[in-house]
């Protein structure tokens, strides 16, 4: 047998080992893994030279292409990012349009046209009167359903309720953007309405820590009576991660994930930074960032995502002046994994196989996609990435690839990049240079 791509002379990393291996790859599965001299010949041969191959990154919640919001990330240039960080598959979450069934058929035929790496689905944002559709929705190879507890797109505990029974009934997920109303409205009125505040810590002052508390508390609740799987989207603080792990104990089917923004930065930060770090929910204190380290570390977390979310800088300056008027999310595909290895395995915060298994085996499996995704086994896709643990990299916008041309990273120094990506056999980026035409991706559907 010859195989059509190579990868030999690296170290595979896994969730449980780091082996001196190479991988072969036919007809987009890998066939072989094993050290030399027990791979075929292949018609392309990649020396990994010592380095570290990883199974390729999985982003499970990033907002890519939303159809009346193209001119800030599109397919093309969000999987051209992708790629060029070793992120092999994008999970795309709705941003602002609702995303049901027929939206899902349009946006697989835009993405398998004009995307770089492979795709999948979130619909969304889930409400009551949408549960008719949600059959239609899996039926597609779509089983991941997203909702808010909070404005602007809220569903009230009993809709929660109703939700998770209809999505239990397809095998599905239902992924919960976890703020509790009641709470937030509270905070956001007294703090932009009595207070008149329009300062770029406003917006961090309103939405508290305990309004993720208590939203959490309520969906572990719901997750118990009714035995279906709940997602916490971008968790953030230490009493939600104290409140995910005693769950896990107890055996109720709750995951979680956080984002590299809520590990690197702080409330300090949104005073350097102003607008450029409005997100919801907004950044921590730094206890929370020890505890969301150590939730990962310990298996409470189960995955790292960017809540990828540009906006264009003339979006983000108007919050220097009024914080509410500004656009709330951030660019970070590109960045996921290079700020990942830095920050956790090069800090030691994280062991490698750690940094699997948040980051390519537990997406794939929550989500439905393993082990076609996720993993290097024989018969998996030949997704892989080689990463140099050594290199050192100044993160700059002008090397990335995002359309709003800027990052909150912006001259932050990190230790351990991507070098190689590959996808289905496939090298589609090389030293941030994408390989790969736009098309080549296709469409992952969830078998959960």
């Amino acid at each position: 047998m010859e195989a059509d791509l190579v990868v030999k002379g690296g170290k595979l990393v896994t969730p449980k080992e780091v082996i001196e291996a190479g991988v072969a790859v036919k007809d987009g599965k890998i066939v072989k893994i094993a050290k030399e001299p027990g791979l075929p010949e292949a018609g392309e041969v990649v020396k990994a030279d010592g380095k570290v191959i990883i199974p390729g990154v999985i982003d499970a919640h990033c907002h890519i292409h939303d159809p009346d919001y193209t001119y800030r990330e599109d397919f093309e240039s969000g999987s051209k990012a992708a790629a060029a960080g070793g992120v092999t598959v994008l999970i795309d979450m709705p941003l602002v349009l609702t995303v049901l069934s027929d939206m899902i058929k349009r946006k697989i035929e835009e993405g398998e046209r004009t995307s770089v790496v492979d795709f999948s689905f979130h619909a969304g944002m889930m409400k009551p009167e949408y549960l008719g559709e949600i059959p239609a929705i899996a039926s597609l190879g779509v089983k991941s359903f997203k909702l808010f507890t909070t404005q602007p797109f809220k569903v009230d505990w009993e809709g929660v309720r109703s939700i998770v029974g209809e999505v239990s009934k397809v095998n599905g997920v239902t992924v919960v953007h976890a703020e509790d109303d009641e709470v937030i409205s509270e905070w956001v009125r007294r703090v932009k309405e009595e207070e008149g505040r329009k300062d770029v810590l406003a917006h961090f002052d309103s939405r508290p820590a305990e309004a993720e508390g208590e939203a959490i508390r309520k969906l572990i609740e719901i997750s118990e009576e009714m035995g279906g799987h709940i997602h916490i989207a971008h968790m953030t603080t230490t009493v939600g991660t104290v409140l995910v792990r005693d769950a896990k104990r107890r055996g109720i089917s709750v995951t979680a994930e956080t984002c590299p923004q809520y590990l690197v930065f702080t409330r300090r930060d949104i005073e350097r930074l102003g607008p450029y770090l409005k997100m919801t929910p907004p950044l921590r204190t730094r206890d929370d960032v020890i505890s969301l380290w150590k939730g990962l570390a310990d298996g409470t977390i189960d995955m790292v995502v960017t809540d990828h979310a540009p906006g264009t800088r003339e979006e983000k300056e108007v919050g220097w002046k009024d914080i509410w008027k500004a656009w709330g999310g951030i660019p970070g595909v590109e960045t996921l994994l290079p700020i990942m290895l830095s920050e956790g395995v090069n800090k030691g915060r994280i062991t490698p196989m750690k940094l699997v298994e948040v980051m390519c085996q537990r997406p794939a499996e929550v989500f439905g996609l393993y082990p076609r995704k996720g993993t290097l086994k024989e018969g998996s896709d030949g997704d892989l990435v080689i990463v140099d643990m050594k290199k050192e990299v100044t993160i700059r916008a002008g090397i990335l690839h995002y359309k709003v041309g800027w990052t909150p990273y912006e001259g932050m120094k990190v230790v351990g990049y991507p070098e190689e990506t590959i996808i289905r056999g496939k090298v589609v980026a090389e030293d941030g240079e994408i390989l790969a035409k736009p098309g080549y991706g296709r469409f992952v559907a969830m078998t959960r």
